[in-house]
């Protein structure tokens, strides 16, 4: 009978201990594979580092841009940019002169 009480006993020690491991498993799978997770965090990482990209070569075509409007702007007009912005957007040219088409070395995305 003794035996018997001294096996519920360490039983019940056993549940709580199966238990509080099975608690903190959940925990650390979560804290890699979920939502917030390790793994998501890294995937986080990696979309900013794309952003960032994006971003610098954003910059450099918006600074590209200002600088052709700065030159069109009536208080620094440039005529060398104008006439070659005319010329551009009108498919003008004079008759002794040597057009060379080059595409677009940007990509439209």
């Amino acid at each position: 009978m003794s035996s018997l009480r001294d096996l519920k006993a360490r039983a019940r020690v056993s549940y709580g201990v199966i238990a509080g491991v099975l608690v903190f498993a959940y925990f650390i799978y979560h804290s890699v594979e979920g939502d917030r997770g390790l793994l998501a965090l890294n995937n986080v990482n990696v979309r900013i580092a794309e952003a960032e990209k994006k971003l610098a070569e954003l910059v450099v075509i918006e600074r590209e841009l200002e600088g052709k409007v700065i030159r069109l702007t009536p208080s620094s007009l440039d005529p060398d940019f104008l006439e070659e912005r005319g010329r551009s957007i009108l498919n003008f040219g004079h008759d002794n002169d040597i057009v060379i088409l080059i595409e677009n070395q940007r990509k439209k995305s």
